[in-house]
């Protein structure tokens, strides 16, 4: 029995220590015993043996069922754990342990009732040195409630409680103190809205709410996000599921439907700013009662920080004509990358030709705006090749290709990387199982760039960018 214990310390002490939380020097501090551990591990087994079981977070960063935080601002981090306790009325319980006398105590213990714990952030939203608790409660299949919980002298105290879908922490109105933006979506118009709740008074109150777009049907999966507004305003983007009908022109998004009605689901974006003393959705139409500037129906990318600057750019995606299909399929799209000003007012960055089925994107020249299809050459052997053409529309005149770029794996990856014309894209560091290359070909269309010009203007697709992620 000794030897199981020292055991299953040891496997706290690994969950601990590989919490997400932990700040760099403590991940490199010299670790704590494995005695402390084993009496943390005696009050979890109260709670074990009393009939309770572990219910970590579903979602979000911090999933481990044993956490760190501290949680008071005095520099020594509690433990944090997540039961279920099913004989109780309220079954789910966050038990919060202090170091004492060289032993650890429960100093507190927040209760709910519902199914599951569906997601926990630590933040700091009243500007007292500590961080808060947030918790996303599942009450029932469909039905989540969000609390937030201060601690204070072993007490808990309820701070905020309502129904939600999801939310974001951040500092809108940038007074130094982090805000909770709450996301309702419902069956209803009038449900679907952005509220921010404030702290004042010792509660975290409901300041002001703006609606999110009309014919919204759901948010996208992680589709909530903080960024950066091209003013420096911070924002939060509302990526949402969108279903309408209407009529599409030549040249939009839908070019390839001929000005043919179309009812189909694409995606909104929603952006929430702090403007004139309120939460603002500031790329709503008034007129029309959705975002209209932001809805697309090539959903496969979504708002990121494109070009690494700090602030979180849009997409707006646009057919390439593909002369050789006669399907009104779209093959190839071209994005338009938008950032957005606290009036809701957008600017381009840059187009790009987003390739995420090889995991890049070439951004393509003003010049080459209206002058150009693709199209893809893929082989066996681990080749994949996108080909640029020249191409104006005109006549029966055939595509001229003049720029290749090939996503190269397989073992004789390098060998085809290094044949005739070819140029790798990428500093040899940053190759891996997946080598990029590329042929500049001899046409009479002048396309403006050389091999330099083409690594400049090729990235790898990165993960999704959030100013701030809790």
């Amino acid at each position: 029995m000794k030897r199981f214990r020292v055991l299953l310390a040891a496997g706290l002490f690994l969950l601990l220590t590989g919490c997400f939380s932990q700040s760099v020097d403590e991940m490199y501090a010299q670790p704590k015993a494995p005695d402390d551990y084993l009496k943390l591990d005696n009050k979890i087994s109260e709670v074990l043996n009393a009939g309770g079981e572990y219910a970590a977070p579903l979602t979000g960063e911090l999933t481990q069922k044993v956490q760190l935080q501290d949680l008071d601002g005095d520099g020594v981090q509690e433990a944090i754990a997540f039961f279920r306790v099913s004989s109780d009325e309220r079954q789910l319980k966050i038990c919060i342990y202090r170091e004492s006398n060289e032993d650890y105590e429960l100093a507190a213990m927040i209760e709910s009732a519902g199914t599951a714990i569906n997601v926990v952030s630590y933040q700091d939203v009243d500007g007292i040195p500590g961080k808060e608790i947030i918790v996303g409660w599942q009450q029932s299949d469909k039905l989540y409630s969000l609390a937030a919980y201060s601690i204070h002298n072993d007490q808990v105290l309820e701070l905020m409680r309502t129904e939600y879908t999801d939310f974001q922490v951040c500092d809108l109105d940038t007074d130094g103190v982090n805000e909770i933006v709450v996301i309702h979506t419902g069956m209803g118009e009038n449900s679907n809205r952005a509220e921010l709740y404030d702290y004042r008074d010792g509660m975290l109150e409901l300041d002001s709410a703006a609606p999110l777009s009309r014919n919204v049907t759901s948010l996208v999966e992680n589709g909530v996000k903080t960024g950066y507004l091209k003013d420096g305003v911070p924002a939060v983007f509302v990526d949402a599921a969108y279903a309408s009908s209407g009529s599409a022109a030549p040249g939009e998004e839908l070019s390839a439907f001929n000005s043919a009605t179309y009812s189909g689901e694409g995606h909104i974006t929603d952006i929430f700013a702090w403007k004139n003393g309120a939460l603002r959705n500031i790329t709503l139409n008034s007129a029309t009662g959705e975002s209209d500037g932001t809805i697309r129906w090539y959903t496969a990318v979504s708002a990121k920080d494109i070009n690494s600057d700090g602030i979180l750019e849009l997409p707006d995606p646009y057919a390439l004509t593909d002369p050789t299909s006669s399907s009104i399929a779209v093959n190839f799209w071209a994005i338009r990358w938008l950032q957005y000003d606290v009036n809701g007012k957008s600017s381009l960055v840059f187009t790009t030709y987003y390739n995420d089925r090889d995991g890049w994107y070439f951004i393509l020249p003003e010049s080459w705006d209206g002058k150009i299809t693709v199209s893809r050459n893929d082989v066996a052997g681990g080749e994949r090749a996108v080909i640029f053409s020249y191409w104006e529309g005109q006549g029966t005149a055939e595509p001229v290709p003049f720029l290749v770029i090939y996503a190269l794996s397989g073992d004789n990856r390098y060998m085809r990387a290094n044949m005739a014309g070819r140029f790798r894209l990428l500093p040899d560091a940053t190759d891996s199982d997946t080598i990029y290359a590329a042929r500049l070909l001899q046409s009479d269309w002048d396309c403006g760039l050389d091999e330099e010009g083409v690594k400049a203007k090729f990235a790898l697709i990165t993960s999704e960018w959030s100013y701030e992620k809790s």
